[in-house]
């Protein structure tokens, strides 16, 4: 990766597209110098992704993550996957700045591991790009308050939580809304649906445990809140009246997938012949 980095700086690449993965790598002191030195390096880049930050790698990181925050302000699409709380303070506070330093950040990414419980500051920098910001996706996260500043992002259009904890303190009006989880808790994501109301168009729910709770109170709030949804992917819902209800209701829908279906069906048939 050293010698990569050394021969497009000193060939005058522009870098748009820059996705780096750590591992246990260490950038060499040269290569940073030499970055660090070249401005228009990094002046276009549109998306950046940072991966696999280790115990090993964190010195590096810090440094090329410090050299972006001062280099670079097109950002539209930034992802830090493999996020956990030790990051240390110097590379948190140079990722905030990368946050904080964007024209127009409209994508954003967060993929914990282990379920990290503290961010820092870096969702609440979010709040710097709430009139650029149109989609977020959290995954492996116990969100926590900082995750409410995703309420004052007025362009948000897009949420995607995946295996998240404490999904109930996220508020937004959304287009889009997917959630995938062992359990899906109908209760925990109500308060959007409420929000959202006729501007939500598409709805993802996919439970691994094949089952949606409260699933009365998610009918019911879709069919008197949500109107307009055209497209609709649902796992484990029964095939009941108040589902049918719902379909018949949706009067925009065009796309409609059902996950593990025929299994609750043949539940269902069985209560009946019982």
């Amino acid at each position: 990766m050293n010698f990569l980095l050394k021969l497009f700086v000193e060939n005058g690449a522009i870098v748009h597209k820059l996705d780096l993965h750590f591992a246990d790598d260490e950038l060499q002191s040269e290569i940073l110098h030499l970055i660090g030195r070249n401005e228009r390096f990094f002046s276009q880049l549109k998306e950046l992704s940072l991966t696999g930050i280790t115990g090993l790698s964190i010195k590096s990181a810090t440094a090329l993550s410090e050299i972006l925050a001062r280099n670079t302000t097109n950002i539209s699409v930034l992802n830090i996957s493999e996020y956990y709380s030790g990051y240390g303070l110097q590379l948190l506070h140079a990722i905030l700045c990368i946050i904080k330093s964007q024209v127009q950040l409209r994508e954003f990414r967060l993929i914990g591991e282990e379920n990290p419980k503290e961010f820092h500051g870096i969702i609440s920098a979010l709040e710097s790009q709430k009139e650029s910001l149109e989609e977020v996706t959290i995954a492996y996260c116990d969100c926590n308050a900082e995750f409410k500043v995703l309420m004052n992002c007025k362009n948000l259009k897009i949420l995607r939580i995946k295996y998240c904890n404490n999904v109930r303190i996220l508020e937004a009006c959304l287009n889009t809304l997917e959630i995938n989880s062992s359990l899906i808790y109908a209760s925990s994501i109500v308060h959007i649906l409420e929000k959202s109301g006729k501007l939500l168009q598409r709805l993802n729910l996919e439970s691994d445990c094949g089952k949606i709770c409260e699933e009365s109170l998610l009918l019911s709030k879709l069919k008197s809140f949500c109107p307009n949804i055209t497209y609709l992917n649902i796992s484990s819902i029964r095939f009941s009246t108040q589902f049918q209800d719902l379909i018949c209701n949706l009067q925009k829908l065009q796309f409609l997938t059902l996950q593990n279906i025929n299994d609750i069906l043949a539940e269902e048939l069985e209560e009946e012949e019982n």
